[in-house]
């Protein structure tokens, strides 16, 4: 079963935005009617269905959370829409699930093609500093340079305002980070997406920057519609799909890299033994003892072909995943609300599953793939591991990372990862649709149990090396964690 996010593309005219704008403009309040409507539905589908719902969080904390959104909204006679997404966002987001999450409604979403809303350059957080990555052509900025403040508010506090509304699993906050600046899974990283919603935002942006020289400047930016941001990851080298996110290089005699940026393979899928298998020949015929795979862009995705890189990496069977258990087969009242990839999930059957002693329910082996066992591929590597791990690292990228890590696989070196190493919520996920407010949210199915007892309980891995990324490195285009596995493996960094 895969995670699959479908981005909706929407091509309108000008002329067309401001036809549906003057249509829609009605539908942007909320009567506290409505909003309780909608948060009794959100409360009860998340209560019954989630199977992590209190695995962070108490009961009292999610109904406090629910309920502090209708209070909100009788004190001021309603909510616009963006404020209930705000805060329907906020009220998920102590679920602790990276998995758990809004989508804009679709007026909000429609002018986010149309509305210039987006900085027209990318950035990355870096030691809790804005630093420029790709500068696009028209920001007048140069790699390395140092944001300060966004329209007059220091970007300290930016970064705060929007980080409570970035999900995590468990209690992996730092890994928060890397959806402050970019991100696939919103319309944007948070400083845009949420930041929009939380502040006037104009067609130009102000900047105030400080230049690798040091010199402090300020600068007028015009900002960008979503297409138009999507462009600049494209240019920067941003990879969605698994057949794009594979490269290897031969290091010396003996040694090899290996980076897979992502496991996603449902938006243009191929067979992972396709890309993987010619690879690990290469490096069985050619006798390289040594592999460093660099994980760090990952954030997970599809089971085959995470499965598959495991199938090259083991020397004896393994079940990554050994269990995954549903809260309730129950979604009566709920299913009209609710859509899913695999429609079986909205009437499941109890043949499917077996009942736990807890009131769970385990689902049966030979329904899913994501419970098979791996058995190591004929040209599997059985030589020196070493992983470059870093907090971008969630769900499927995590688990592998984590199961590898308790067979003692592995070297570990970069980061602390995101996702769980117990196992996430994730496996299948609805999207639950609240109709007052028109704002879907995602809503996991299963909790995951990987095959692993190397865990630290509501974390990820924590590598055996931390080698992480600093300002002085980044612009001086230095690789510490690639540094420090080369120096692992007796190999220098070129």
């Amino acid at each position: 079963m895969r995670l699959h996010t479908k981005m909706l593309a929407i091509a309108l005219s000008a002329a067309f935005f401001a036809a549906a704008t003057a249509q829609e403009k009605d539908n942007d309040w909320l009567t506290p009617a409505q909003v309780r409507a909608d948060i009794k539905l959100a409360e009860s589908a998340y209560a019954r269905v989630h199977p992590g719902y209190t695995r962070y969080a108490s009961k009292d904390e999610m109904r406090a959370a629910w309920q502090q959104i209708i209070d909100q909204a009788e004190a001021g006679d309603g909510l616009s829409l963006g404020d209930f997404y705000l805060a329907v966002e906020r009220a998920l987001v102590v679920i602790r699930c990276d998995h758990t999450k809004a989508e804009l409604p679709r007026t909000l979403r429609i002018r986010r093609e149309v509305e210039p809303v987006y900085l027209p350059f990318r950035w990355q957080l870096i030691e809790g500093r804005g630093i420029v990555s790709f500068p696009g052509e028209t920001s007048g900025l140069s790699f390395g340079d140092e944001i300060l403040a966004i329209d007059g508010r220091s970007l300290s506090t930016v970064v705060a305002a929007v980080s409570p509304y970035i999900p995590v699993d468990g209690y992996t906050d730092w890994s928060r980070r890397g959806g402050v600046s970019e991100s696939l899974e919103f319309m944007g990283g948070a400083v845009d997406h949420f930041g929009a919603l939380l502040w006037p935002v104009g067609p130009m942006a102000e900047l105030d920057i400080r230049t690798v020289d040091g010199e402090r400047r300020t600068l007028a930016v015009g900002r960008l519609t979503f297409d138009a941001w999507t462009a600049l990851g494209d240019q920067s080298g941003t990879r969605r799909n698994f057949k794009d996110a594979v490269s290897f290089e031969r290091i010396g005699d003996k040694s090899a890299y290996l980076s897979v940026d992502t496991f996603v393979n449902y938006r243009s899928p191929v067979d992972p033994d396709t890309i993987y298998g010619p690879i690990f020949e290469t490096i069985r015929e050619e006798g390289r003892d040594s592999l460093i795979l660099d994980l760090r862009k990952n954030g997970g995705g599809s089971t085959d072909a995470s499965q598959r890189l495991v199938a090259h990496l083991i020397g004896r069977k393994l079940q990554i995943k050994t269990d995954m258990r549903a809260a309730t087969l129950d979604l009566n009242g709920l299913r009209p609300h609710l859509d899913t990839w695999d429609k079986r999930a909205l009437n499941p059957s109890r043949f499917a599953f077996r009942a736990n002693p807890d009131g769970t329910y385990s689902l049966r082996r030979f329904f899913t793939d994501d419970l098979d066992t791996v058995r190591p591929d004929h040209s599997a590597f059985e030589g020196e591991l070493v992983i470059l791990t870093s907090s971008g690292n969630s769900s499927g990228s995590t688990n592998l990372i984590a199961v590898l890590n308790g067979l003692g696989r592995a070297t570990l070196v970069g980061e602390k990862t995101g996702g769980s190493a117990e196992g996430p919520t994730a496996g299948l996920l609805f999207t639950l649709t609240l109709p007052e407010s028109g704002v879907r949210a995602r809503l996991p199915f299963f909790r995951i149990y990987n095959n692993t007892t190397a865990i630290e309980p509501g974390l990820g891995v924590t590598p055996d090396i931390e080698a992480p990324l600093t300002v002085a490195a980044f612009r001086a285009g230095r690789d510490p964690a690639l540094e420090a596995a080369l120096n692992l493996i007796g190999e220098q960094a070129e």
